[in-house]
């Protein structure tokens, strides 16, 4: 069954138009008493011996499964207090990402990622549930993080998620952009407040783009990230929930057991990509502040 895009919580808790694959009765504790985050979690193994974990006599368990091909399962509702995190449980909701350290995540699971923090930031602020006060943004610093890595969990002795999450931060975290506005006529003047706004998004979008060069420079070193990864990542943070392309299945997933795709060549691209979009918003920068400028005195 094809997933709903973009992802929705229902009222219960659980997404609507995900395959349901209850976990045990027993794997939780009620419901939580607040919510100020979520867990992502590198599954260590593949679906099948993720589910037997689940349903087996360890007693861990966790909201939900995010496959490498695209495909979802939810085991609880999002407010189940579930078993994932030692010291976090409480208050942070988890979700397990097929695959193992040293693998990236597919396109499927970033974009799945990204989507799956945004129908909670919908759900907690629709529903008024306790700790809805820290989704007003998703955040990964203090004050009031709410984008946890299992590693950063107080009390969690592990090296969980292993570094697969760094590409998908940036995603996550990257400010939705506004419904553009119909440029004004040539011969219509801009307002000054029509100036500002159009300036604080050209320098909002320049801050992506810092963003982006962050993380390409980090995986570069880890090895964690492949070039059409870093390409996705560009084109989704650009376009961040601005383009309905984005929300389409996600059945094209990047195949990782496939050869390092990074040549020479397409990192030049890469790079002649990032320069022409700076050049393009400078110069709007530049066109804007001579539309506004006053004239020259009259001698």
């Amino acid at each position: 069954m094809a997933l709903a895009r973009p992802l929705r919580f229902g009222n219960d808790g659980w997404l609507v138009g995900v395959n349901r694959r209850p976990g045990p009765s027993w794997k939780q504790s009620g419901t939580r008493p607040r919510t100020t985050g979520g867990v992502s979690h590198s599954m260590e193994g593949w679906k099948a011996g993720g589910l037997a974990v689940l349903m087996g006599s360890r007693a861990v368990s966790w909201q939900g499964s995010i496959y490498q091909s695209g495909e979802m399962d939810q085991h609880y509702s999002i407010q189940t207090w579930c078993w994932h995190a030692r010291g976090g449980n409480s208050w942070l909701w988890g979700f397990e990402y097929e695959g193992r350290t040293g693998i990236p995540l597919t396109r499927a699971q970033l974009l799945l990622g990204d989507e799956l923090y945004d129908a909670y930031q919908d759900y907690a602020l629709r529903l008024r549930v306790p700790g809805w006060e820290h989704w007003a943004r998703h955040k990964r610093t203090a004050p009031w993080k709410n984008a946890w890595e299992h590693n950063e969990v107080p009390t969690s002795a592990t090296a969980c998620p292993s570094e697969r999450m760094m590409p998908m931060w940036p995603l996550i975290v990257a400010p939705r952009a506004p419904t553009p506005e119909p440029p004004p006529e040539e011969e219509d003047e801009l307002t000054m407040g029509q100036y500002e706004e159009l300036k604080k998004g050209q320098a909002n979008i320049l801050k992506v783009i810092v963003a982006v060069g962050e993380v390409v420079r980090e995986n570069a070193a880890l090895g964690v990230m492949h070039t059409a990864q870093i390409n996705f990542l560009i084109k989704s943070l650009v376009k961040h929930h601005n383009n309905g392309d984005l929300h389409t299945e996600a059945g094209d997933a990047i195949d990782s057991t496939a050869d390092d795709p990074t040549m020479p060549a397409e990192i030049i691209q890469l790079k002649e990509k990032i320069e022409e979009i700076e050049a393009r918003m400078i110069a709007g920068v530049e066109a804007l502040s001579e539309a506004i400028a006053p004239p020259d005195p009259v001698d």
